[in-house]
C-alpha cells in the first residue's frame, strides 16, 4: 500500500518536525520482562497540525529470532486529534519495519557518497529486508554483502533476495568493499571495528536501542561524523554512543546534529570523500505518526 519511496519522503517532514519542536513525543515507556528476555515499549506521538495522534505498543522478544519467530510484534492505535476518538488499529510490525528503514534510506541519501554501489547489512530479519528496499531506493546498488552469526540463515536471506539484487555472504575481507553499512541487530557487543571499514563509508546503526546494546565499537564512534535521530532519546537509549561516553573516550558534544537539521539545510552532511558518516537511530514515534498519516490519507482518498 505504501511504497518505500513514499515512506522516505514522509520521513523528511517527520524529522524536521522533530528537530524544530513541532513534534510532541514524550520519552517512551520501557517495560522490561527479564525472565522472558523481552522488552515492551509504549510510544506516543503528535505533531502540530496532524489530524491524528498515535500510540504504538511493541513487544521485543530477543529470543524469538533463534526460534524462527519475529523479533518484534506490535500495534499502532490511532486517534482523531480533534475529537479524541479511536479511529484505527494498524500493524505495528510492518510499520516499524518500513519507517525504520525509510529513515536509514533518508540518512543514506543525504550522507553517503553519491556513487556508492556496495552495501553491507548485518542481520537477516525483517529490518534487514526492509533496508535492502530502502538503500536500493536512494543509491544504484550493485551488491549487498550479508552478515549473520549463522551462515545457513545468511544463505537463505541471500536466496530470498537474489531475484532483485546480487547478494553474497560476508567476511571481514569483503566488508572492506562496502561504502554503506547497515546494522539491524539487537547486539550487546560490537559487530565491527574501525579497522574493518572502508574510508569514506556511511553507516546506519539502527538495531540497538538500549544503553547496554551496541553494534559498533567505540573507535568507530570516535572517528565518525555522528548524526542522530533525536539527541534527547539517544542520550538515554543509544548504547553505541553512551558506552564510549562512559569510557571517557567521547562526548555527546561531538554529535554533529540531528537528521532533521540536515534535511532542513541547517547543518551539512558529508563534507569530504574520506570522512566516515554515521546515522544513529533508536527509533522515534514521530516516524510512526508519519506512516499513520500516509496510510490513512491513502485509505481516505480511495
Amino acid at each position: 500500500m505504501v511504497s518505500m519511496k513514499e515512506a522516505i519522503h514522509a520521513m523528511k517532514s517527520a524529522f524536521v518536525q522533530l528537530s524544530s519542536g513541532d513534534a510532541h513525543v514524550p520519552a517512551r515507556l520501557s517495560l522490561d520482562l527479564p525472565d522472558k528476555n523481552a522488552t515492551s515499549l509504549i510510544m506516543p506521538a503528535y505533531a502540530i497540525g496532524s489530524p491524528y495522534y498515535c500510540v504504538k505498543i511493541v513487544s521485543v522478544n530477543y529470543s524469538n529470532p533463534h526460534k524462527g519467530l519475529p523479533l518484534i510484534h506490535g500495534v499502532v492505535q490511532v486517534f482523531d486529534a480533534s475529537k479524541g476518538n479511536h479511529v484505527a488499529t494498524l500493524d505495528g510490525e510492518s510499520i516499524t519495519a518500513i519507517r525504520t528503514a525509510a529513515a536509514s534510506g533518508l540518512a543514506t541519501d543525504l550522507m553517503a557518497k553519491k556513487d556508492a554501489t556496495i552495501c553491507a547489512i548485518f542481520g537477516t530479519g525483517i529490518q534487514a529486508a526492509s533496508h535492502i528496499d530502502a538503500i536500493m531506493e536512494v543509491r544504484e546498488i550493485e551488491k549487498f554483502i550479508v552478515f549473520s552469526r549463522n551462515d545457513d540463515t545468511a544463505a537463505k536471506f541471500c536466496d530470498s533476495h537474489s531475484k532483485k539484487i546480487n547478494c553474497e555472504i560476508g567476511s571481514k575481507a569483503t566488508l572492506k568493499e562496502a561504502e554503506i553499512i547497515c546494522t539491524t541487530t539487537p547486539s550487546q557487543f560490537p559487530l565491527i571495528e574501525f579497522g574493518n571499514i572502508k574510508s569514506g563509508s556511511h553507516l546506519n546503526v539502527i538495531g540497538s536501542h538500549q544503553p547496554m546494546m551496541r553494534e559498533v565499537s567505540s573507535d568507530i564512534v570516535i572517528q565518525s561524523k555522528i548524526i542522530v535521530d533525536q539527541m534527547k532519546a539517544c542520550k538515554k537509549e543509544a548504547g553505541d554512543l553512551i558506552m564510549p561516553m562512559e569510557e571517557g573516550q567521547w562526548s555527546f558534544e561531538k554529535v554533529h546534529g540531528e537528521l532533521g537539521q540536515v534535511v532542513a539545510g541547517e547543518i551539512p552532511s558529508r563534507e569530504s570523500e574520506n570522512e566516515i558518516t554515521l546515522f544513529k537511530s533508536v527509533g522515534n514515534a514521530i516516524q510512526d505518526l508519519a506512516m499513520v498519516n500516509l496510510i490513512l490519507k491513502k485509505l481516505n482518498d480511495d
